[in-house]
């Protein structure tokens, strides 16, 4: 079944990302403190996912429709950077770039190049087995302040500190959700300066790929449409939009005037038609449409990810 819901959206273009940037991905400024470290052996307790930093716009839009979001039991993930749609999503997920992510039902989905996943179903024993390694590698018992300072044991500054500090910048968490609980991040401009332990945790889920995986395609995307698009800057060549796929062009009953970007929620096989489109390609690519040219970015929503009208 195809649906579209159109947002009106005045979209204040700004990207601020301190540190290192993804391809995609996609996603925050200044987090909030992460709470205490301290595991905790509970099915009941939910770690607090940290927040990023809103863009300050007001968009108005056709509420988006209900979604049956599924529970992530554990998460990798990458917060700093802001984009278009900060607005449009909800906690605890937040807009974050998923690295590796496991839900309730035993799906697995591992990012791979600009924003395309590969997935499969885990077995009990396959589910059991990534926890428990994670487990001896010391993730529960690390000690961290989370300041991320030379307070936090989580690096060796070597006295460096002063020379090295940045404000603001990206951070690299794991969320676990299971029979033990925790959520810890380290900041991305100082992986440098990890103490092993922590090293060898990232090492582990940067490199993890279970046999079996499959491509995945999504059942939810939000578009970004520029049009007007920079003459003083340098395109490569247009793609020809497929005529199947909804209108690139500005609706002024639905759009304010004046506006030149628009964001779009797609869903259902629509979602993965134009997913496909995007195979292969950035996360931003230019099309043509009724003689006219536009610059379009596509964001996949992972089945964890929260949408909401602001």
């Amino acid at each position: 079944m195809k649906k579209m819901f159109l947002l009106s959206v005045v979209v204040s273009m700004v990207f601020t990302a301190c540190g290192v940037q993804r391809n995609a991905p996609t996603t925050h400024s200044s987090p909030t403190p992460e709470p205490s470290s301290t595991p905790t052996s509970t099915f009941t307790l939910t770690p607090t996912r940290i927040q990023p930093t809103k863009l300050p716009f007001t968009p108005t839009f056709t509420p988006f429709p209900t979604y049956q979001n599924k529970g992530v039991i554990f998460d990798y993930y990458v917060i700093g950077n802001q984009a278009y749609w900060d607005e449009f999503f909800d906690p605890p997920s937040g807009n974050i770039l998923t690295k590796l992510v496991l839900y309730d039902d035993g799906q697995m989905l591992i990012a791979g190049t600009s924003e395309a996943y590969k997935q499969k179903v885990l077995s009990s024993t396959e589910i059991k087995g990534f926890l428990s390694k994670l487990e001896s590698l010391g993730f529960y018992s690390l000690e961290s302040t989370q300041k991320h300072d030379p307070t936090d044991d989580l690096y060796n500054f070597e006295g460096r500190y002063e020379e090295v500090g940045v404000f603001g910048g990206l951070r690299d968490c794991i969320l676990v959700n299971a029979e033990k609980s925790r959520n810890l991040c380290i900041h991305d401009s100082y992986l440098h300066f990890l103490i092993p332990e922590m090293k060898k945790i990232l090492q582990y889920l940067d490199t993890y790929q279970p046999a079996g995986m499959t491509s995945y395609y999504p059942d939810r995307i939000l578009l970004t449409i520029q049009s007007g698009l920079d003459s003083s800057i340098e395109y490569p060549p247009a793609i020809p939009w497929d005529e199947r796929f909804p209108s690139l062009g500005k609706n002024p009953k639905k759009y304010t005037s004046g506006t030149s970007n628009q964001v779009v929620y797609i869903d259902g096989d629509m979602a993965k038609e134009i997913f496909s489109f995007f195979e292969g390609s950035e996360s931003s690519i230019v099309v043509s449409q009724n003689g006219n040219e536009y610059l379009v970015d596509i964001r996949v929503l992972l089945p964890h990810e929260k949408v909401k009208n602001p």
